[in-house]
């Protein structure tokens, strides 16, 4: 019984934050395609660009911004946002996606980062042997980790500017940690210090019955018509939408007919980057009465296949997305 109650109590807490983590999402990520026959910019304009937070967005000032970096490394120190911006920067687009988004849903976005790559930036340091990860403090009370692994493979990237600017403050200002391939719960903000580890990885959303550890899986989104759709025989249906996710998007492909046969949806953008979406668009006619429900799925370079139904939400969802067709 004690156990039941525990399992119980666990799920409740799980749908709890599944409805914190959209409450606090900022409307501009809600609407930015509702209602609209048209793509989204390729590269998300920043007011656009969809926010998750745990509060308020923290208020920090340029000049006295200091990122300390503690832990396992030779010589700790501290950076002012000055010194971060003088570093060897690169650029970095990529698409990120928030592991609480719905298989319909519209919290993903792409943008141009350019930063300094952290693990190059703690190995100047002295990384000691020990070592097996970082910590990143955020100003805003939140929490996450990498693996050193990944810090060195991936290229982690600590970005200070955003599509060309310095960071907006609803985005992170001055420092947003961004690991390619991975959900937006492991690209923290307002990021205030690196503490190099040899113990297990800490993440806010982890402590809180998440899987945050997977990288994105291969996934696709229908940005419009919007939920469903009605046409009469015979008529063009226009739909758009993206695919991400597995490194590079190869196929997009969508079934009217519940999976039984399968129909290529043409590529329209895309650019020569890896973890970045890909736009696709079809023209769909029904020749019969009736509703039908068109979905899709995308497979990637490595020829992983987006999966049907993902039920498996605290890792984020990946499930096919669908529209309704009602047809006159």
């Amino acid at each position: 019984m004690e156990k039941d109650l525990r399992i119980l109590a666990g799920f409740i807490i799980a749908m709890i934050v599944v409805s914190v983590l959209l409450v606090v999402t900022h409307p501009l990520s809600i609407e930015q395609t509702d209602d609209s026959s048209e793509f989204p910019d390729f590269i998300t304009k920043n007011e656009d660009y969809f926010v998750t937070r745990i509060g308020g967005v923290p208020s920090i000032s340029r000049e006295a911004y200091q990122l300390e970096i503690t832990g396992l490394v030779d010589n700790p120190t501290s950076f002012s946002l000055d010194e971060l911006q003088a570093l060897n920067l690169t650029e970095l687009p990529l698409t990120v996606e928030c592991i609480g988004n719905s298989k319909n849903g519209k919290l993903v976005s792409t943008a141009v980062w350019k930063g300094f790559n952290v693990y190059d930036l703690l190995e100047s340091l002295g990384i000691q042997v020990t070592a097996t990860g970082v910590r990143y403090t955020a100003a805003d009370g939140y929490y996450a980790s990498h693996t050193l692994d990944q810090l060195e493979s991936n290229g982690v990237l600590g970005a200070v500017y955003m599509n060309g600017v310095e960071i907006p403050p609803v985005q992170g200002f001055p420092l947003r940690i961004l690991n390619p391939g991975y959900y937006g719960v492991k690209q923290p903000a307002w990021v205030i210090g690196i503490e190099v580890i040899d113990r297990p990885l800490e993440d806010y959303w982890e402590d809180r019955g998440w899987d945050t550890s997977p990288p994105i899986d291969i996934d696709s989104k229908i940005f419009f018509p919007d939920g469903s759709a009605s046409i009469s025989v015979d008529q063009d249906l226009r739909i758009g939408g993206c695919a991400f996710g597995g490194t590079r998007v190869k196929l997009v492909e969508y079934t009217i007919d519940d999976g039984a046969t399968w129909t290529n949806a043409p590529i329209i953008q895309q650019i020569d980057a890896d973890n970045v979406w890909v736009f696709w668009e079809i023209n769909v006619s029904v020749s019969n009465v009736g509703q039908i429900t068109l979905q899709v799925r995308a497979t990637d370079i490595n020829d992983n296949q987006q999966i049907r139904t993902d039920s498996s939400y605290l890792d984020g969802t990946s499930s096919w997305p669908q529209l309704i067709i009602n047809v006159t």
